[in-house]
């Protein structure tokens, strides 16, 4: 073993963390409290021989030294992994986001190429000297324009003749007259449905390098029909890049973000002043993460490719994320409200959140402090006993070595609840990620509808109502082919005035031809003010979903002549069941369980979950507060659930661009909950509730003859006592000999030798009223009161050891038999005040115990 660890400021640490080990704050930390500790067991080893304390100081260091090692190796790995599994999930989301963006690009460049607009304007279009070219390029103009307007995330559209020359273009500032011919050629011979290029393009001078979605512009749809130019998109990348980096990147770590190319190139960075664009970089794909370095400065890095969206995967990038090594495991600052034991002890059963290994560490540290507090407990029955001179040094030289085992346990109690407020931060995150993953897709579903209601054919078969029956089959041709090519709709259908359906896209639902819609949202389509707006249905149950729940967006169909009339509308049927699903999945990380998540409306009802119990339109019952976030709001928190713990992460919807803004009509508060298990309650009140005190009492009160010290101790929640003088020590349960085949409810549990003599255990639970599970029962005090007698001896088992306490001999209130009755243990009652609250223990008659119990054995 000694060979797989090194030095590290005292403490043995494995070879392959030394490098690291000095930059995770949690572990320095703790490094430090533990190693200020252990210099305070060498005094009180010198202190300990000026008293009578009987404790091996140095064997209670060598064991705190121990688990001192081992606990920071185990918390370095556990920071590591998280830290590095983090880092991943975010190189992941970052490539998958824009991924599932630029999928809706192809079909965007795929349905406009097709515009019977566009495809009018080229076959008509002479030139920009020509009066008639003149006037039908600002009327493409002022399409381009209206599509921008809708599809915010393009800045420019270009349109080229088969030869490559600009004839139309939105943004006139851009004095460029041909496309590349290489280009053009490239874009007319595919045979794909759209070619995406990330490159320097001459028609984009004043950008080193463009997105840009092109496809051939041809007279018909038929595969063999004659091209007549060719129509080009052009994204915004770097704005959307911007956006997508803001919701995940902790500028507290001062991590950075990046987007690579094929060869490692940086295409784009969440800090360019850290990683310049056009920087190179090393991919790393096949490692968990690697330090590598960059400008002079160690990181640690993470590289993962996009898993795709319905088959796209776009051009070979990679998400990319590097965090400066000195910043790389920062301690967590929450200013979060302190979990309860009951919560910490809940998420120290799941292996999820706490390690086996960890477990151990923390089991091996309850054993020392309950080692430990046995041995001063013992050390102050004895010091009772004593009229040394030393007798009040040494009492108060034993409860600062208590104190300071409490000390070295409390480190590890503090780090319980870092991990606590990790999950927290991690719950919060996640809903951040999914809401926004929603807003973003159906800003997109707002755009559809409104400039599908744009279409010509549309708004010109509706001015001439009474032959619109018979142009049926070219309106449903039409829907079919953009159905096709936008997938996340089950069905488009397009109204008349009256809310009589006229066509749809999907074939198997012909029979909704001729029928009326009666929805709220037909009369609301029928009144939008302009082109910009829209109306979109209720989270609702819909005959054109099959009787299930969904949005239905729509938009006016505005008469060609007048485009203040409207004639109709297009209602769009978005597939809400596996989108909001895929959604929600696509925010969780991969393989862990425990972890599921939902949509809700403000009023509590479940849009889309990921865990099967919880169905669609049924209500969440959690506490309101969750659900009066306002938009971009965020909360977190530990709640309960049929018995079991969850931290809980909420975030409100804030739409996205000008989808749900303050320009837009349309207002639906969503939100996503995210659920990560902790682990099931324990209703051991007992075990949370009790805390052991006595490394605290009062060690100031002196003794006198009015005086009496008592021994205190818990049997579940009963506070004891018994006369120190009648107490020889006290035990680890571990030292039981337990009794074979004896009645359960005999109070006799086993023997233990103690100094050569057997003594005789007993279970008093019974006489005292206290029902207590067995596992709860740690420890034995062995007592006595005939010390000339050596069978006047026996043990009784107890929860945990309380304070050795000095009391006026005249505040113990004696307890007449017959208010308690004769079978009672207690023969008194006496006040303790060495808390911060003071007690009333019951103190114990050890002779009736002796005498009674024993008798029944």
């Amino acid at each position: 073993m000694s060979k797989s660890l090194v030095d590290y400021k005292g403490i043995k640490v494995k070879k392959e963390l030394y490098p690291i080990i000095k930059h995770i704050e949690d572990v320095d930390k703790y490094r430090e409290e533990l190693g200020r500790l252990s210099s305070s067991w060498d005094i009180f080893a010198l202190l300990g021989q000026l008293g009578d304390i009987h404790i091996d100081i140095g064997k209670t260091k060598e064991n705190f030294l121990n688990l001192t090692t081992t606990l920071l190796n185990h918390l370095s790995d556990e920071t590591v992994k998280k830290a590095t599994a983090e880092m991943k999930f975010k190189a992941q989301v970052a490539i998958d986001i824009v991924n599932r963006n630029l999928f809706e690009r192809t079909a965007d460049i795929g349905f406009l190429a097709t515009d019977d607009d566009i495809r009018d304007f080229l076959q008509n279009f002479v030139s920009r000297y020509n009066s008639d070219s003149v006037e039908l390029k600002e009327e493409i103009q002022k399409r381009f324009l209206e599509y921008v307007q809708k599809y915010s995330v393009y800045y420019d559209i270009v349109l080229a003749d088969t030869k490559g020359k600009v004839v139309a273009r939105l943004d006139d500032d851009v004095k460029v007259d041909w496309l590349d011919k290489e280009f053009t050629q490239k874009v007319i011979n595919s045979s794909d449905e759209y070619v995406e290029t990330f490159q320097y393009h001459d028609f984009i001078p004043h950008k080193k390098q463009s997105l840009v979605y092109s496809y051939k512009v041809t007279q018909t749809n038929d595969s063999d029909s004659e091209v007549l130019g060719v129509l080009c998109l052009c994204f915004r990348f770097r704005d959307e890049m911007e956006g997508i980096f803001n919701n995940l990147i902790e500028t507290r770590n001062k991590e950075a973000l990046t987007i690579l190319d094929e060869d490692g190139i940086v295409i784009a960075s969440s800090d360019k002043d850290y990683i310049p664009l056009e920087s190179k970089l090393e991919i790393v794909l096949d490692e968990e993460y690697k330090i590598v370095s960059f400008c002079g400065r160690d990181y640690i890095a993470k590289t993962c490719v996009t898993n795709g969206y319905q088959g796209f995967k776009g051009l070979k990038w990679y998400g990319h994320i590097m965090v400066p090594l000195e910043y790389a495991f920062l301690s967590n600052q929450s200013n979060e409200a302190k979990a309860d034991d009951a919560i910490i002890e809940s998420m120290m059963e799941n292996e999820q959140h706490f390690s086996k290994d960890l477990k151990d560490v923390f089991n091996k540290s309850k054993t020392i402090q309950e080692n430990l507090g046995r041995v001063i407990w013992n050390g102050n029955v004895a010091q009772s006993k004593l009229n040394s001179s030393n007798r009040e040094f040494s009492k108060s030289l034993l409860s600062e070595i208590g104190v300071t085992g409490v000390k070295a346990n409390s480190s590890l109690s503090n780090l319980n609840q870092t991990i606590i407020n990790s999950i927290l931060k991690d719950s919060e995150f996640l809903s951040s990620l999914a809401i926004d993953i929603m807003d973003r897709n159906l800003y997109e579903r707002a755009n559809d509808c409104r400039w599908w209601a744009l279409t010509s054919y549309f708004r010109k078969a509706f001015d001439d109502y009474n032959s619109l029956s018979y142009k049926e089959k070219e309106i449903s041709s039409i829907l079919k082919y953009i159905n096709d090519l936008y997938t996340v709709y089950t069905n488009l259908l397009v109204f008349d005035k009256s809310g009589k359906i006229i066509a749809v896209s999907n074939e198997k639902e012909n029979y909704l031809v001729g029928k009326v819609l009666p929805q709220k949202w037909v009369g609301e389509t029928l009144n939008l003010k302009d082109t910009s707006k829209y109306c979109v249905s209720d989270f609702e149950e819909t005959n054109l979903y099959a009787n299930e729940s969904t949005y239905v967006y729509c938009a006016a169909i505005r008469s060609f002549e007048n485009q203040n009339e409207i004639n109709g509308g297009i209602a769009i049927v978005f597939d809400s069941t596996p989108e909001f699903h895929a959604m929600l999945e696509d925010s969780l990380p991969k393989g862990k369980d425990g972890v599921f998540a939902l949509f809700a409306s403000r009023d509590k009802k479940v849009i889309s979950s990921t865990n099967k119990d919880i169905e669609v339109n049924s209500i969440i019952d959690i506490e309101d507060k969750f659900f009066e976030l306002k938009n971009g709001e965020q909360k977190s928190e530990i709640i309960e659930i049929d018995n079991k713990y969850y931290a809980l992460g909420v975030r409100c919807s804030q739409g996205y661009r000008e989808y749900k803004s303050a320009k837009d009509d349309y207002v639906n508060d969503v939100f996503c909950l995210v659920f990560n298990y902790i682990g099931e309650k324990h209703f051991d009140s007992l075990k949370y509730e009790q805390k052991s005190k006595f490394l605290n009492s009062n060690a100031k009160k002196v003794f006198t003859d009015s005086c009496v010290e008592l021994a205190t101790f818990h049997l579940g929640n009963k506070f004891l006592a018994v006369e120190a003088k009648n107490v020889i020590e006290s035990i680890s349960i571990d030292k039981l000999e337990e009794s074979i085949d004896m009645d359960k409810n005999n109070p006799f549990k086993g023997m233990v030798l103690h100094k050569d003599n057997l003594i005789s255990v007993l279970d008093i639970r019974s006489f005292i009223k206290e029902d207590i599970t067995d596992t709860e029962l740690n420890t034995i005090i062995l007592l006595e009161y005939d010390k000339d007698n050596k069978e006047h001896c026996v043990g009784i088992l107890v929860s945990s050891l309380e304070s050795v306490s000095v009391v006026e001999k005249n505040s113990i209130q004696q307890i007449q038999s017959h208010f308690l009755g004769t079978g009672t243990l207690v023969e008194s009652l006496a006040d303790i005040s060495d808390y911060e609250e003071s007690q009333v223990a019951m103190v114990l008659d050890i002779k009736k115990i002796d005498d009674n119990l024993t008798k029944k054995v």
